[in-house]
């Protein structure tokens, strides 16, 4: 039976991790692809895209991590 508060910091958290990992292995596959069949400037792009992913993922479990600690 699921509580009333809803999914705990720690659950929301790995699940972010664990769905960003989803996302990341996807568009590295496409930037190799991009990258193999000679579109340099969507490879860029997709390496744009994973960096920003990393970025917001870490922003977004950064405060629940720290108010784990507290």
């Amino acid at each position: 039976m699921r509580s009333a508060q809803g999914p705990s910091a720690p659950d929301c958290t790995g699940r972010i991790l664990q769905e960003s990992a989803i996302v990341d292995r996807a568009i590295v596959r496409h930037q190799r692809e991009a990258a193999f069949r000679g579109r340099t400037e969507e490879a860029h792009a997709m390496e744009d895209l994973c960096s920003g992913i990393s970025r917001m993922v870490l922003a977004l479990t950064r405060p629940l991590q720290q108010s784990n600690a507290a």
